[in-house]
């Protein structure tokens, strides 16, 4: 594969990608990048193999990878060919570093945005406080995002390999888009809804497949001896499970309208912090699962307790004056995401329910059937589809 390939995004819900003071003002390629990494990662742990992390000090319970300069250059003083070479250098590298690259090996690959048009911000929610959280949060000091506009539309990427390994790198992208777009979300902030999208590529180019590609990452890790090596992040591909509901548009009551009043089309509902946490109604997962199904927040800030590490730990509670605040090193994302409903037809949206479940809490099936409990006892709705990661993994074998 010469030439860069175009990738389409077809975005059901807006992308954030987000800039240097955290807006979301244009798609920038490093959010792109940064969450295809963040999938991969989770692919290659599934696979059973460690990632290193690039920021990791000596001491930590992860690894740092390097590309090996001294072993590099100790073989080419020994006369080995230059791929004999190169290999000695790439060995310390797990299968992530090899192609997002790190220290002293450049990544395989760039992405370009070519086209990325934006609409205006905008959520819905049945809750005050809900009003005020989500200005706060996206609004920063002004608690205003009238003006603010996010990508949606058709998104235009080229993929530009670095011509070493070439279609490798364009393969493991692909995959790392294909399991991002079709069972979860690409970007940040998928925890509120964004992200939601639909990949597609030139007619003229054959998309890899799933299977195939996933056996040639395999093959990597074994060459790289990285394999059955114990990685302890929970964001791994064989605790994973995704859920699809068919929700009719009458199960959607939402009041107010939080960002621009100029928003008319309902080609997607913004109101996934009503459906995680709570509304002034009866929805809201963290308040389900305390209310109905006793799972208990820990109010002790050096541990998490299972609400905690289902749906993430509060920042902060109690009383002013009084307030507790969670350790920062037990700050964490929630492992449940809820994508935004988006319009299938005229009267029918449709509804991502993903996520990891945390192996010392739960299983993925039984994630899956908390997920589709609280779904039918907020719209009365069964998941139309449901995958497993593990599932997913299967026909490339241990």
């Amino acid at each position: 594969m010469n030439q860069p390939l175009e990738i389409t995004l077809r975005t059901l819900t807006p992308l954030w990608t987000g800039g240097v003071d955290g807006t979301s003002d244009r798609l920038h390629a490093t959010g792109i990048i940064g969450s295809l990494r963040w999938w991969y990662e989770a692919i290659v742990r599934g696979l059973g193999g460690r990632v290193s992390n690039p920021v990791a000090e000596e001491g930590d319970a992860v690894y740092r990878a390097e590309f090996d300069t001294k072993a590099y250059e100790k073989a080419k003083q020994e006369g080995k060919p230059p791929e004999e070479a190169l290999q000695a250098g790439l060995r310390p590298l797990c299968a992530v570093t090899y192609l997002f690259g790190t220290t002293g090996w450049a990544r395989l690959f760039k992405i370009q945005v070519l086209d990325a048009p934006t609409t205006p911000l905008y959520f819905v929610t049945n809750s005050s406080m809900n009003e005020s959280w989500l200005k706060r949060v996206f609004g920063g000091e002004s608690r205003n995002i009238d003006d603010y506009k996010v990508p949606y539309g058709r998104v235009r990427l080229q993929l530009v390999h670095r011509g070493y390994d070439a279609k490798y790198a364009v393969d493991q992208i692909v995959l790392a888009f294909q399991l991002a777009t079709e069972y979860g979300g690409i970007g940040a902030r998928l925890q509120h809804g964004f992200g939601q999208a639909e990949l597609h590529l030139p007619t003229q180019v054959s998309e890899p497949s799933v299977d195939d590609s996933l056996r040639a990452l395999r093959l990597r890790m074994k060459r790289w001896e990285t394999i059955h090596i114990p990685d302890p992040s929970p964001f791994n591909l064989r605790y994973f499970v995704s859920q699809t509901y068919v929700v009719p548009d009458t199960k959607l009551h939402f009041r107010t309208v939080v960002g621009t009043t100029a928003v008319q089309k309902r080609d997607y509902f913004p109101c996934v912090f009503d459906l995680r946490y709570k509304d002034s109604k009866k929805m809201g997962m963290r308040r389900w699962l305390e209310e109905k199904k006793g799972w208990r927040s820990s109010d002790n800030p050096k541990q998490l307790g299972a609400l905690d590490k289902l749906m993430g730990p509060r920042s902060q509670w109690g009383p002013n004056g009084g307030e507790k605040q969670i350790d920062d090193d037990l700050r964490t994302a929630g492992r449940i995401f809820f994508g935004m409903p988006f319009r299938m037809q005229p009267n029918t949206y449709q509804l991502k329910v993903f996520g990891f479940a945390p192996p010392d809490l739960l299983s993925a099936e039984n994630m899956e059937a908390l997920c589709s409990e609280y779904m039918n006892y907020a719209f009365g709705v069964t998941p139309s589809r449901s995958v497993f990661g593990k599932n997913l993994l299967a026909p490339v074998g241990d």
